[in-house]
């Protein structure tokens, strides 16, 4: 079984393409209503499991939590858009 940290990390760099996308789609003004919301909630998701990551680093004795709500078999943010 993959460790917090290491679901943590897939997640991340799982969403890296989509803020690559949106650096974009953004400025171009092509992104859509739906793509903005989406990865709007992404990132707040994203945000809270780093600071409760960030939390446990520091608080918990230099030790991450090594559970959270990230389901290694669920792709972040539900369904899979690659």
């Amino acid at each position: 079984m993959t460790s917090y940290a290491g679901r943590l990390g897939m997640w991340l760099a799982h969403e890296q393409w989509k803020l690559e996308q949106a650096s974009y789609d953004i400025p171009a003004r092509r992104a859509t209503p739906r793509q903005c919301a989406e990865l709007a909630g992404v990132l707040q998701r994203l945000s809270d499991e780093l600071r409760d990551y960030a939390a446990g680093l520091a608080f918990g004795g230099g030790n991450p939590p090594e559970s959270g709500s990230i389901d290694p078999d669920e792709p972040p943010g539900g369904e899979d858009q690659r």
